[in-house]
């Protein structure tokens, strides 16, 4: 469409230019008509001029026949008078010839004897230059010998300090390496602390949950705390459950448990009322039992009736009473042992034998083994319990907070000692980069040193080479002397011969001279009536040429008024068929343009089609990323999904492996030799029935006593394990969690960043871009403002003069202008210490140069800049200048230049009065 537009406007000043065409040629035939007219009329009045000129030339050249008549003979008497005086002064002019060909020859031996005086006198003068220079040249050479001893002396003992310092800085280097080492070392064990950290208050939450959610309590009771927590349940305020009462010995802590395990989930109330109400809750809302246990009252009496107690002590088996090794806590610290009557009477035996002894003696007591066997009169009670119960979990949380609280401290050590071993590198980093600048600096310095001992070299070669130029030159010098002194006295010999030679010549032609003066006067006379003759023809001569001329002038100008007539007329002829075409090309443009018209009207219907297509797309677009993220959402999910579905598939494994072991331990069968030998589904009779062989044959081997002693320490491995794979789970999933919520927060940080820079760089690249191109317009553009990070960046200019387009449209000057202008404005956004840049001043002219070289003056504030340049211009803003120059053939020298700004001059006091 801007090329149709750009062909409308081509057609609209084509018309207009040829409009002013057709004018100007209307105005021009005008002016031929007029012209042709005046032509006619001057035609006339030069034809009857001719006529009348040609008849006065006529008259003109009769008389002057009649004079060159009388002057021819004339001529000839003169003639014959000059020929006689002519060779009278060839003879005189032969004889001046010859003295004055003496006379220089003369004169030439005598320049010749001062050149050779002067000669003599600058021989002279070289020679004492010639033994000044000897002299002085030996000087230097010994004063140069003696400035080499000096500079040698330095450069060794600059040598030695700089063997120092490498030593020195080799010890510090050694030191730093160790400190790093022990650095890395304490970073390890400080990563493995923090690591074991982790672990253990991962540990410590883990308990700490179970604990506060009651997960060891009934499903009746979780639900019932639960709903009072969420304030479902108003009316119920319970103290906790007993096991938040309970301390016990850890020795004991397993039988407690396994025989308090009911007492444990008891709920305490501080009345009985509290007792219905939370019944009432239970009977209403939820499904279960749940035993309540009223606090007791200061100072409450509990009755009973009187029990026979058995001696404590190694004689009856009898190791000590359960509530003596049990304390109530919180609350029910003053609580007395009868509250929960089970506890008060039970004993804990010190074996099985002593505790089915002591069961039949006293039936109405509860015996306790340390493994959790109870014997109660005829009935034993006991099994085995998958998890860890209440006051296990209080026991190893306190253990597990301990732990924590030490390996606390023993990172916060850890981490001092890093802090004060990377304080330690970073003051020797300090020193170490000290020494290698004092390092650089000294290398420096001896380089130099090196330096001015070849220059000092150079310079003694030299002053040895001026020493044998000197002794050669004096040598030369004395030989010419003698050459020129025998050849001035030859000169002089002849000089005087030519001067004796001379003066007889000149006595000759004295003589002469006299004879011709006789000649001349006769010459004179008969030249002055030649001359008047002459005079009388060349007047009558010139009145004939000059009609001729005026005849001639006239007949030129006819041709000329004709040739014009017959021009004007052919260019008004052309004029004519000119505006004839001009308006035919008018009619044909005015129809080009109507028809450019009708095209521009269809492509910005065109265009407004095409935007409103882009537009739907975009639309589309956004709702295909708007499913990309749900889709990826979703992928994130099922991920979680598959990790999850992966830890219980471990989960059971590990049971498998538990019961393929058991029964291969149990049956002496593997799970699938088992499962493989069962061929048929079992009734549920015959399930019944093998259920009672399987407790039978138990029974059978549990009479036959522990078969496998370290099944228990095996259980508790195992659980360990299941713990520890439970924290490790909960600590990837904490882990996955906080780095998806960093990630994002580094997303949104990263796209707040990148925006700030780029609206800052974009506001200093269009000022750049203005300053370096003395105006128009630059920016930059992103090729998708919804997804900063994924986002390309498009660069558009407009230099003066010229419409907006892409920067790879530009022209070179124009693209390294603007890569300038965007290098700057980053730099103004975010300075650089030093910048190089290599010939980027290239392809721009001088007026670009200027304006490159004061931007850099204005940057150089911040940012130290080097150029690499050919350009004068460049050169001319420079504070220091390098070049490589090659004074000796294949030896290149690098010549630095540092430009001071000039000191201002003093002004008199008397001036500064005056202004």
């Amino acid at each position: 469409m801007a090329d149709l537009q750009l062909e409308q406007e081509r057609t609209r000043g084509r018309l207009e230019n040829q409009a002013q065409q057709i004018a100007h040629i209307d105005k021009r035939l005008s002016q031929g008509e007029t012209e042709v007219q005046n032509l006619e009329d001057r035609l006339a009045r030069l034809s009857a001029a001719l006529e009348e000129s040609a008849k006065t030339a006529a008259e003109l050249e009769s008389q002057t026949e009649a004079a060159r008549a009388a002057l021819a003979a004339k001529s000839s008497e003169r003639d014959k008078v000059v020929a006689e005086l002519s060779a009278r002064e060839r003879e005189i002019e032969q004889a001046r010839q010859k003295v004055l060909r003496l006379m220089g020859e003369a004169a030439s031996l005598r320049n010749n004897l001062a050149k050779m005086d002067e000669y003599l006198a600058s021989m002279g003068r070289d020679a004492v230059r010639a033994r000044t220079e000897e002299e002085t040249a030996a000087a230097d050479r010994e004063r140069l010998a003696a400035l080499k001893a000096e500079l040698q002396e330095k450069i060794a003992a600059r040598q030695m300090h700089l063997e120092s310092l490498a030593a020195k800085r080799r010890g510090i280097e050694e030191e730093l390496a160790a400190r790093r080492s022990e650095a890395v070392g304490a970073r390890r064990r400080l990563e493995e602390g923090r690591q074991e950290l982790s672990r253990l208050t991962a540990r410590r939450d883990s308990v700490a949950g179970i604990l506060s959610h009651r997960s060891y309590t009934t499903e009746t009771v979780k639900l019932l705390f639960s709903d009072i927590e969420k304030g479902k349940v108003r009316d119920v305020k319970p103290y906790g459950v007993l096991a938040d009462f309970v301390e016990v010995e850890s020795a004991y802590e397993k039988a407690a448990e396994e025989f308090l395990h009911d007492e444990l989930e008891y709920v305490v109330v501080k009345t009985f009322e509290d007792a219905e109400r939370g019944l009432e809750v239970i009977r209403t809302n939820l499904d279960g039992r749940a035993t309540f246990l009223v606090h007791p009252e200061p100072g409450a009496e509990f009755g009973g009736a009187h029990v026979k107690l058995p001696a404590i002590g190694p004689e009856t088996g009898i190791v000590a009473r359960l509530q003596d090794v049990l304390k109530l806590t919180n609350g029910l610290s003053q609580a007395p042992a009868e509250l929960l009557p089970r506890l008060s009477r039970c004993f804990l035996a010190s074996d099985r034998a002593s505790a089915q002894r002591l069961a039949m003696q006293y039936p109405d007591l509860y015996f306790l083994l340390p493994d959790g066997v109870c014997y109660h009169g005829h009935a034993v009670s006991g099994g085995r319990k998958t998890g860890q119960g209440p006051l296990g979990l209080k026991r190893e949380l306190r253990e597990v907070t301990a732990l924590a609280a030490e390996k606390q401290r023993a990172v916060e050590q850890t981490a001092k000692d890093l802090a004060a071993l990377e304080e330690r590198m970073a003051r020797l980093s300090e020193e170490l980069e000290g020494l290698r600048s004092l390092q650089q600096s000294e290398e420096k310095q001896a380089v130099a040193l090196e330096h001015e001992m070849r220059n000092l070299s150079e310079e003694w070669n030299r002053a040895g080479q001026r020493l044998s130029v000197a002794r050669l030159e004096l040598q030369r010098i004395e030989k010419e002397q003698a050459r020129v002194e025998a050849e001035r006295s030859r000169t002089l010999a002849e000089a005087d011969q030519r001067e004796a030679a001379r003066e007889a010549e000149e006595r000759s032609l004295g003589a002469a001279r006299e004879a011709l003066g006789a000649l001349q006067a006769k010459a004179a006379r008969l030249g002055e009536e030649h001359s008047v003759m002459r005079v009388q023809l060349a007047e009558a001569e010139e009145r004939r040429r000059s009609e001729k001329a005026n005849c001639a002038r006239l007949e030129s100008e006819l041709r000329d008024l004709r040739a014009r007539r017959e021009g004007l007329s052919a260019e008004m002829e052309r004029l004519g068929v000119e505006r004839a075409r001009l308006l035919a090309d008018n009619i044909e443009l005015d129809s080009r343009a109507s028809a450019l018209t009708e095209e521009i009207a269809a492509a910005e219907a065109s265009v407004a089609e095409l935007a409103s297509a882009e537009q739907q797309h975009r639309e589309q677009l956004s709702v295909l990323d708007e499913t990309l993220r749900q889709m990826r959402a979703s992928l994130q999910a099922k991920q979680e999904q598959r990790a999850q579905a992966e830890v219980e598939l471990v989960r059971l494994q590990s049971d498998l492996r538990h019961l393929d072991e058991t029964c291969r331990k149990e049956l002496g069968l593997s799970c699938r030799e088992l499962s493989e030998a069962e061929t048929e589904e079992l009734t549920d009779e015959a399930l019944a029935e093998a259920e009672d062989r399987y407790r039978e044959i138990q029974e059978r081997i549990e009479a036959l006593g522990a078969v496998n002693p370290q099944a228990l320490e095996e259980y508790h491995e195992a659980q360990q394990r299941y713990d520890f794979l439970n924290a490790q789970r909960q600590d990837l999933l904490d882990s996955i969690r906080d780095t998806e919520k960093a990630i994002q927060e580094i997303d949104t940080e990263s796209r707040k960043r990148f925006a700030e820079a780029f609206e800052a760089i974009n506001a200093h690249f269009r000022e750049m871009f203005t300053t370096l191109f003395g105006g128009g317009s630059g920016e930059m553009r992103l090729t998708d403002e919804t997804n900063l990070n994924e986002s390309g960046i498009d660069i558009v200019a407009q230099p003066p003069g010229k419409r907006l387009q892409n920067v790879l449209l530009l022209s070179g000057g124009e693209k390294a202008l603007t890569a300038i202008a965007l290098l700057m404005a980053v730099f103004r956004y975010q300075p650089s210490p030093f910048c190089i840049l290599d010939e980027v001043d290239a392809p721009l002219d001088e007026p670009n140069i200027v304006r490159l070289t004061k931007l850099l003056r204005e940057m150089s504030v911040q940012t130290q800049f080097i150029l690499i340049t050919h350009a004068k211009r460049t050169m001319e803003c420079a504070q220091t200048l390098y070049g490589v120059t090659m004074q000796e053939p294949g030896v290149s020298k690098l010549v630095s230049v540092r430009f001071e700004p000039a000191p201002e001059e003093t002004v008199p006091a008397a001036a500064q009065a005056t202004m």
